[in-house]
């Protein structure tokens, strides 16, 4: 008879991101990550696989947390509601500086090496620039092209400031 789960997927996942964002893609182990949720790392393998399953259960799950924080924002379109959305989107990056943000730089650079990681950003990425496109005003020619350009220059601007620090 198996032994009942003491810890939720969503428990294990939320522990693996906390390492994942503290020690960065390079630090992370399956052993730091049980420790984490407090549980063996055999257990953590038995669960998830290896370290690049359990990556990518975490890139998974950001996406659903991408669509379900995009859902609390205030819709509508003009200039007020993008700038609003844009505001928020700059704000939920943090404040610029410590280990959590370079370890989402870092992230960033490994999704686009694995083809699996690569999917989840760029179903992520399409989110924010539909949420973007929703917002323009109405009556905007290419809103989809607009959308991708506002994007780019925000990650543009997130390089800039990953160098610059202001």
């Amino acid at each position: 008879m198996a032994r009942p789960r003491t810890h939720s997927d969503d428990d294990i996942l939320t522990a693996a991101q906390t390492v994942l964002l503290r020690r960065g893609p390079g630090g992370f182990t399956l052993s730091d990550a049980a420790a984490e949720v407090g549980m063996s790392r055999p257990a953590l393998i038995q669960r998830f696989g290896n370290r690049e399953a359990l990556m990518q259960a975490i890139s998974l799950r950001e996406v659903e947390q991408t669509r379900d924080w995009l859902a609390t924002l205030p819709q509508g379109r003009g200039i007020a509601p993008l700038w609003n959305f844009l505001s928020a989107a700059v704000r939920s990056m943090g404040p610029g500086q410590g280990a959590q943000f370079d370890a989402r730089i870092a992230l960033a650079a490994v999704e686009a090496a694995d083809p699996h990681l690569a999917a989840s950003g760029a179903e992520r990425h399409r989110m924010v620039q539909h949420a973007i496109a929703e917002r323009l005003p109405e009556g905007t020619r290419d809103p989809v092209g607009l959308s991708l350009a506002i994007h780019g220059l925000m990650a543009g601007a997130l390089l800039q400031w990953l160098v610059t620090r202001d």
